[in-house]
C-alpha cells in the first residue's frame, strides 16, 4: 500500500480513504475504511473517462455483474456509484495473496491444496453460472488464496451468456493460456460456461506445475497451440490429471458439466489450515499490519523479510518491508496503456515515469482486457496542454506552429491540411513512457522534430498494434511509428494476421534488441548471456527475453533458472532484491529504467544489445513522396544534432542510427 497523494481523495462514498492499493484497468484502487472499521477496495474510475458514455455503460456492467453473484468464493461489492460524477465501487477486501505470486514465490502448491482450491472455485463458477454470467477470464492471478479459502475475483470482463450486443465481432477476450479454443475464433462455439472449465483445467496445471498447458511463449504462439495442440502437463497427483485433462477438452460439449465435477470433488474446505506454511504466515502478517477487526487479535510477528503481494481486482501491489530495497518500478502489471485506456498514475514531482510493459510482451497485456483483430482500434489521440488551443478532444499534436508554412517535399493533401497523422500503439517502447500522464518517449520527441523540420503538425492516433499497418494501407493515418521492425515480411505487406494492401517502406530510426542488466557492480561477473548458465535470471512472462533464455537452454552446460513475471517492475525489483542475479529486457525499457531514478540506483545494464533490429516509420508504398520527404526530414535532425539529443534525453543513446535509411538499405 502507498500513501496517498496531495490530489487523491480522502472520502469516496461512506469509506475512509486510507492507502492506495495501485492502478486499475480503469483507474485508482484504493484501500477504504467503513465506519465498522472494515477493510474494503474501492475501484475509481479515471476522471477523463468519466464523461465517456460507453465507458460508463461498461463500468456499470461491470458492477451489475459483480453485485448479481455472491457467496464465500467471490469477493461481494459492498457498495457502489456508477453514475456518481467520479464512478467507483467497493469490494470487501480480504487479505488475500494471487494464485500467480504465491506459486512464483512458494513453488507448485501440495496436492491437498490444489483439490481444495479446485473445490471452491467449482463452487465460486456455480456462483457465477447461476447468475447466466460467464466469467471468461479465470487466472491465476484473478484468485485470491485468502486464509479462508479461494476467491475469485476481476469481473470487468464477464458477460451474460445470452448477451452479445456489447460484444465487437473480432474481440478476443481473455488471457492467451487460459482462454477456451472457442474465444479465439471467430467462427467457432458460442462462447459459454464451458469456457471458464476450461480456463479452471489451466488453472489446476498451474497451481501444481508452476506452467500453464501450453507452456510460456508468446500470445499469438498460446493461441496457436491452444486451438491445435494438445495441453502438455505430464502427470499430476491424486488423479489431478485427468481432472485437468478433461476440463481442457477442445469441444466444449465434451468438458464436464459444474454439477458432475461438483459431484466429483465433494464440499469445498475446511479451510482452516488448507495453505502451507510460508503462505499462511505472510497472510497473518498482512492481516496484523492491515488492523482489520475481522484478522483476529494481533499476534506480533519477527518483521518480513520481503515484500508481501497483495492482490485486488487483478491489480498486484507491493507492501515493502520496513528497511525496503530502493524503489523500483510500479507500472501496473499490464502497461500504462492497453486497449481499455488504463493508464498508471503519475509520478511524483522530479520523480521520473516508470517503464511498462516491453514491446514484445505488450500482447499478453492486450490480450487480457481485448484484443481488436482484423484493423481494430482505438479512436483516440492525446493532445499536449494547449496545443493549438485544443481541449477535451482526443488528438495529441506536436510540431510548429500554424504560421509556418508546409515543406514543399510533402504530398499536396499532406500540405493543405498541415498534419502528419502517425498511428501508434502507445503501449510500445520506445513510446510507452509516461510524464505526468501523458504519453512521452523517443517516439514523441522525434515526431515533433520532424514536424518542426517539415512546418507540419505530428498528430498521433492509437490503435493496437496488429491493426497498423491495415489502418495505415487503408488512409486512417500517413505513417506508423510503433516499434516496427524493419523486416522483409511488413515491406511486403506479409504482418500479422493477414497482407496489408501494397506492402509498406520502412525509414529507420532506431535499433533495438535484448539487454542485460545486472546489479551495480556486477558482483556475478556476467559479460554475456553464456555467464547465465547455473544461474538464476528474470524475465518477463510471454516475451522474446524468455523465448531467447529457453534456447539458450539448449547450449549451456548447466540450465539457466528462468524467473518469470508479469510486469516488468517485478522482474527488476528481482533483480535488486538480489534473488536473480540479472534480468533481460528489451533495450529502451532497460536503458530508461538503469539510467533514471525508477531504477534505484541499484542497476546497470551489462555488454552490448543482443541481436539489434532496426525500428522503422511505415509509409505506404503507394506514397513515395512522403516516404522521401520524411527520410531527409530525418536526416536533417540527425545532422543537427537533435537527433543525439532526443536519444540522451531518454538514456537510449546505445540505440542510434547514422542515418535515415529506407528498408534497412535495400
Amino acid at each position: 500500500m502507498e500513501p496517498l497523494a496531495k490530489n487523491d481523495p480522502r472520502q469516496i462514498g461512506p469509506f475512509r480513504v486510507i492507502g492506495l492499493l495501485g492502478g486499475g484497468g480503469m483507474g485508482r484502487v484504493y484501500l477504504g475504511r467503513a465506519s465498522d472499521g472494515r477493510t474494503v477496495a474501492v475501484k475509481t474510475a479515471r476522471s477523463e473517462l468519466a464523461d465517456d458514455r460507453g465507458f460508463r455503460t461498461r463500468f456499470a456492467r461491470e458492477v451489475a455483474a459483480a453485485q448479481r453473484v455472491g457467496g464465500p468464493f467471490v469477493a461481494p461489492v459492498v457498495e457502489a456509484a456508477p453514475h456518481d460524477d467520479v464512478p467507483w465501487m467497493a469490494t470487501e477486501y480480504v487479505p488475500g495473496v494471487p494464485l500467480s505470486a504465491a506459486v512464483h514465490d512458494h513453488g507448485p502448491l501440495p496436492a491437498r491444496t490444489v483439490r481444495l482450491l479446485t473445490a471452491g472455485l467449482l463452487h465460486a463458477l456455480t456462483a457465477v453460472h447461476a447468475h447466466g454470467l460467464v466469467h471468461r477470464d479465470l487466472k491465476p492471478s484473478n484468485i485470491l488464496l485468502t486464509a479462508t479459502g479461494p476467491r475469485v475475483i476481476d469481473f470487468g470482463i464477464a458477460h451474460s451468456a445470452a448477451d452479445t450486443a456489447l460484444t465487437m465481432t473480432g474481440t478476443a477476450l481473455g488471457t492467451p493460456g487460459f482462454m477456451a479454443p472457442e474465444q479465439l475464433s471467430m467462427t467457432g462455439a458460442r462462447i459459454t460456461g464451458a469456457a471458464d472449465i476450461f480456463a479452471l483445467g489451466g488453472v489446476i496445471v498451474f497451481a501444481v506445475t508452476g506452467d500453464g498447458p501450453y507452456g510460456n511463449a508468446e500470445p499469438q504462439i498460446l493461441m496457436y497451440r491452444t486451438v491445435h495442440e494438445e495441453p502438455q502437463f505430464g502427470e499430476l497427483p491424486d488423479g489431478l490429471s485427468e481432472l485437468a485433462g478433461s476440463c481442457l477438452a477442445k469441444d466444449p460439449m465434451r468438458r464436464p458439466t459444474l454439477p458432475a465435477l461438483v459431484a466429483r470433488m465433494g464440499a469445498p474446505g475446511p479451510y482452516h489450515d488448507w495453505l502451507p506454511e510460508p503462505l499462511a504466515l505472510q497472510l497473518r502478517r498482512l492481516s496484523t499490519q492491515l488492523g482489520d477487526p475481522r484478522s483476529g487479535e494481533a499476534v506480533p510477528h519477527p518483521p518480513v523479510e520481503g515484500p508481501a503481494n497483495v492482490a485486488f481486482d487483478g491489480l498486484q501491489t507491493r507492501t515493502m518491508a520496513a528497511s525496503p530495497a530502493p524503489p523500483l518500478p510500479t507500472a501496473p502489471p499490464q502497461g500504462p496503456y492497453r486497449s481499455d485506456l488504463a493508464t498508471a498514475p503519475p509520478p511524483p514531482p522530479g520523480q521520473p515515469a516508470s517503464p511498462g510493459p516491453s514491446r514484445r510482451g505488450v500482447l499478453a497485456a492486450l490480450s487480457a482486457v481485448g484484443v481488436v483483430a482484423g484493423g481494430g482500434a482505438l479512436a483516440w489521440t492525446l493532445w499536449p496542454d494547449g496545443a493549438n488551443g485544443h481541449s477535451g478532444g482526443t488528438g495529441a499534436g506536436v510540431g510548429p506552429s500554424s504560421s509556418t508554412k508546409p515543406s514543399t517535399l510533402l504530398p499536396q493533401a499532406i500540405r493543405d491540411k498541415g498534419i502528419v497523422t502517425i498511428g501508434s500503439d502507445l503501449a510500445y517502447a520506445p513510446m510507452e513512457f509516461l510524464k505526468a500522464g501523458a504519453p512521452a518517449g523517443l517516439d514523441v520527441d522525434l515526431a515533433d522534430a520532424l514536424g518542426r523540420a517539415l512546418g507540419v503538425r505530428c498528430e498521433f492516433q492509437n490503435a493496437t498494434f496488429d491493426a497498423l499497418l491495415a489502418g495505415l494501407n487503408a488512409n486512417r493515418f500517413d505513417l506508423a511509428m510503433s516499434a516496427l521492425t524493419d523486416t522483409k515480411n511488413r515491406q511486403d505487406g506479409r504482418a500479422g494476421a493477414g497482407k496489408t494492401v501494397g506492402g509498406v517502406d520502412l525509414i529507420d530510426y532506431f535499433r533495438s534488441g535484448l539487454t542485460l542488466v545486472v546489479r551495480k557492480g556486477n558482483p556475478e561477473g556476467v559479460k554475456r548471456p553464456e555467464d547465465l548458465s547455473g544461474k538464476p535470471v528474470a524475465v518477463q512472462r510471454g516475451t522474446l527475453a524468455q523465448s531467447y533464455l529457453d534456447e539458450l537452454n539448449r547450449k549451456v552446460p548447466a540450465q539457466v533458472k528462468v524467473h518469470t513475471f508479469d510486469s516488468p517492475a517485478e522482474v527488476y525489483d528481482d533483480v535488486a532484491q538480489n534473488r536473480s542475479v540479472a534480468c533481460l529486457d528489451d533495450f529502451p525499457v532497460a536503458a530508461y529504467t538503469v539510467a533514471t531514478g525508477s531504477g534505484g540506483g541499484a542497476l546497470a545494464l551489462i555488454g552490448v544489445q543482443i541481436d539489434p533490429q532496426p525500428l522503422g516509420i511505415a509509409v505506404a508504398k503507394t506514397n513515395p513522396a512522403l516516404r522521401d520527404a520524411m527520410r531527409q526530414a530525418l536526416d536533417h535532425v540527425i545532422k543537427t544534432g537533435e537527433y543525439a539529443k532526443i536519444l540522451k534525453k531518454w538514456s537510449v543513446e546505445g540505440g542510434a542510427v547514422e542515418r535515415a535509411v529506407v528498408n534497412g538499405g535495400r
